[in-house]
C-alpha cells in the first residue's frame, strides 16, 4: 500500500475506532436499538452536527476557526422557522447575505492579517442578535418541506445513515478529486506553494469561508426540520461539538490534514456519547462535563494506539 493510502486508512481507522467506543456500549444497554426505527432515532440528530462539523472543517484545514458556527445554526433555524413561512424572499436574500459576509470576513482575515477567533467570536454575537430580533423565543412554524425531508423514509436503511454516507462520498470527491480540494489543503499545508503557482490566495480564502457559511446554513436548515421549531439558542453548543468532531475525525488545527469520512464518523461520535449518557442515566447538570472526559479518553486510546504501533495497515 502506498504513503498515500497509509495516510487515508489511518484517517479513517482512527475515528472508526471512536464510534465503536461509544456505539458499543449503547448496544449493550439497550439491544432493541439495533432495527431501522433504533438506528434512525440514534442518528436522526447527527445530520446537522456533521453538517456543521464539515463547516467548521473548511475553517480548519486551512489553519481558522469559526466560533460562531453554533449561533449561525440557530440564527438560520429561526430565519426558516419565522421568515421563509411568512416573508420567503426577506428569508432567501438573509440567507445569500450570511453566505456574502462570511465570504467579507475571509477577506478582511486575509487583507488585514486578523484572528479568526477574535473575528468570529464577534460574529457569534451578530448571529444571535439577528436571531432573538427575529424569533425572540423558541416556536415558529418551519416549512413543510423540510420537515419531510428530514423525516423521509428509505428503503432498508434508515435515511439518516443514508445521508452521512452519501455526504461523505461527495465530500471525499471534493477534497480529493477536485482541483478545489488540492487548492484547499494546500492553503492549510504550503500557502507560499499556492501562491507561486499563481493562484490567488484572497480569492480562496473568500470561497472556503463561502463554503463554512453554506454548510451552516444547511445544518440550519436540518436542525430545523427535526425539531420542527426555531429557537435563537437550540445550537450554541454546536460550536465546540464542531470542533471537536474535526479533531476526533483526524483534524488538525495546524490545517491542511482532513479526512471527510473522519468528520462524518466524528460528528456521529459526538451525537452518540450524548445518547450514552442518557442511557447511562447521567444527570444533564454533569452530562457536558462526562462529555469531555469520554472525548478525552477516546482521543487518549487512539493516541496510545497509533504509538504503540498495534494498528497495522495492509
Amino acid at each position: 500500500m502506498s504513503l498515500r493510502r497509509k495516510g487515508r486508512a489511518r484517517d479513517v481507522l482512527m475515528p472508526l475506532m471512536s464510534i465503536l467506543i461509544v456505539f458499543v456500549p449503547i448496544l449493550v444497554l439497550r439491544p432493541r436499538v439495533i432495527n431501522y426505527t433504533g438506528f434512525n432515532l440514534l442518528f436522526n440528530m447527527a445530520i446537522p452536527v456533521a453538517l456543521a462539523t464539515i463547516a467548521q472543517m473548511f475553517a480548519m484545514t486551512i489553519s481558522e476557526i469559526d466560533l460562531s458556527i453554533g449561533n449561525l445554526v440557530s440564527l438560520v433555524t429561526c430565519i426558516a422557522g419565522s421568515l421563509l413561512p411568512t416573508r420567503p424572499l426577506l428569508g432567501i436574500l438573509l440567507l445569500f447575505g450570511i453566505i456574502a459576509v462570511y465570504m467579507l470576513v475571509g477577506a478582511v482575515l486575509y487583507l488585514r492579517n486578523l484572528q479568526s477567533i477574535v473575528v468570529t467570536i464577534g460574529m457569534s454575537f451578530i448571529w444571535t442578535g439577528l436571531a432573538i430580533m427575529i424569533q425572540p423565543h423558541p416556536g415558529g412554524n418551519v416549512p413543510e418541506f423540510l420537515v419531510g425531508a428530514m423525516n423521509m423514509r428509505t428503503p432498508v436503511v434508515p435515511m439518516p445513515i443514508f445521508f452521512l454516507v452519501i455526504l461523505a462520498i461527495l465530500l471525499h470527491v471534493l477534497l480529493f478529486k477536485s482541483s478545489f480540494g488540492i487548492l484547499l489543503r494546500g492553503m492549510g499545508g504550503n500557502r507560499k506553494a499556492i501562491e507561486q503557482s499563481g493562484h490567488s490566495m484572497l480569492k480562496l480564502q473568500m470561497a472556503v469561508f463561502g463554503m463554512v457559511g453554506l454548510f451552516g446554513i444547511l445544518s440550519g436548515f436540518a436542525l430545523a426540520g427535526i425539531t420542527t421549531s426555531a429557537d435563537p439558542n437550540i445550537a450554541r453548543n454546536y460550536t465546540l461539538i464542531a470542533v471537536a468532531s474535526v479533531v476526533l475525525g483526524g483534524g488538525s488545527f495546524a490545517g491542511g490534514t482532513v479526512s471527510a469520512v473522519g468528520v462524518v464518523l466524528g460528528a456521529c461520535t459526538m451525537t452518540l456519547v450524548g445518547t450514552l449518557l442518557t442511557f447511562l442515566r447521567i444527570s444533564p447538570d454533569w452530562q457536558i462535563g462526562a462529555q469531555g472526559i469520554i472525548i478525552l479518553a477516546v482521543l487518549f486510546i487512539n493516541s496510545q494506539l497509533k504509538k504503540s504501533g498495534k494498528v497495522r495497515y495492509v
